[in-house]
């Protein structure tokens, strides 16, 4: 994974020097602080442990801890709907005193005792993925996360420089204008939001650089999402948000873009999204690109998932883009380390990656690719 061991060797080299003054104070007397080999010690716990994301970002901790030389315990509850098993584990975690932890909160709220504790033992805590969003703790420092405005950003990028929705867009008047279709599962989740808000945003910008179409790009159907076009709009960005999160308003909400006329493309902005897509296009058959009832509508989609990945591999969707849980998982030991040697940390982005299916199948983004 030549991307990965770049930031990873670069990294190393920063902290080298701050890892061997970690091994020291890991020796202090305190005796909380080390594992039995007298290594600073870090705990990571995720939401889900035999989870396929949060098994990748346990490698890439796992590899982080053993560039940094030091122990790591990785643990999490059996389900991610396993609230009290998560606190129990966390609470136990922080009787260990270990030099830091790393965790992403099941329930935010009902670890905020054992994150107190943590606080009053000066135990730093670094959050990833999800994090523990609003801690009232004090106890979590930084959090290593998506930044899900740049990676909705990256999908509207690399739809915008197809050449086939290029072609369909040249055709578009005002008309009869083009449509991009958006469905995003609600318009209150931070992530979700956070992606569409960066997909809209990049699409009208990438958009209005093709011929014809500048101030001729405008979005709509949300109250959010509203940005008129300064000239009559050529192209029409539509945001559809379903009334609830169930998995049939969601199927419906998808079938009823597919009727919009003009439609060219469309964005599902996370996995229960595209799943509506692809339950609403009978399994993407109707996706199909020779002989589909929708063969020529680019479909782009967010997260990854057995469905989504089969929809990529086939072609049926044009792409997909994937947070990347390795890093998130990197990041976390290595600002851990960082905040345990006394060192000032902020939030990391983690990075996002577009696939498709020329790369879906490579190493280096399979390993990212949950299900």
């Amino acid at each position: 994974m030549s991307t990965m061991l770049t930031r990873r060797t670069a990294l190393t080299a920063a902290l080298a020097s701050a890892a061997s003054v970690s091994l020291l104070a890991a020796c202090s007397d305190d005796g909380g602080s080390a594992s039995s080999d007298g290594k600073m010690k870090v705990i990571i716990i995720s939401k889900s442990y035999q989870n396929q994301f949060y098994q990748a970002a346990f490698k890439g901790a796992q590899d982080a801890a053993d560039e940094l030389g030091v122990d790591l315990e990785t643990n999490g509850p059996d389900a991610e709907s396993n609230v009290s098993q998560q606190v129990e584990q966390l609470a136990s975690a922080v009787n260990q005193r270990p030099a830091a932890i790393a965790l992403a909160a099941c329930q935010p709220d009902a670890v905020q005792d054992a994150l107190v504790n943590a606080k009053n033992q000066d135990i730093p805590v670094i959050g990833f993925d999800s994090g523990v969003p609003d801690d009232a703790s004090g106890a979590v420092l930084a959090t290593a996360t998506t930044d899900n405005e740049a990676a909705g950003g990256n999908v509207a990028t690399n739809l915008a420089a197809n050449a086939d929705l290029q072609s369909a867009l040249a055709s578009a008047s005002a008309d009869s204008p083009a449509v991009i279709g958006v469905l995003a599962q609600d318009s209150t989740s931070g992530s979700i939001v956070q992606r569409v808000d960066g997909f809209t945003a990049a699409l009208v910008t990438e958009l209005e650089k093709l011929d014809g179409l500048a101030g001729a790009v405008d979005v709509s159907g949300q109250q959010r999402w509203t940005t008129p076009s300064s000239n009559p709009a050529k192209v029409k960005i539509v945001v559809t948000v379903p009334p609830t999160t169930s998995q049939a308003d969601i199927q419906s909400a998808a079938t009823s873009i597919l009727s919009t006329d003009g439609l060219v493309a469309l964005f599902a902005a996370n996995q229960d999204a595209v799943n509506g897509v692809i339950s609403a296009t009978a399994d993407a058959s109707q996706l199909d690109r020779d002989s589909g009832r929708y063969k020529d509508l680019l479909v782009v989609g967010f997260d990854a998932g057995t469905s989504q990945k089969d929809a990529v591999r086939s072609g049926a969707f044009l792409g997909s883009v994937t947070q990347d849980p390795y890093q998130m998982g990197y990041q976390a030991v290595t600002l851990a380390v960082q905040a345990a040697n006394g060192e000032s940390v902020g939030d990391v982005d983690t990075g996002s990656h577009w696939y498709d299916s020329s790369n879906v199948d490579d190493e280096d983004i399979s390993v990212l690719l949950y299900d």
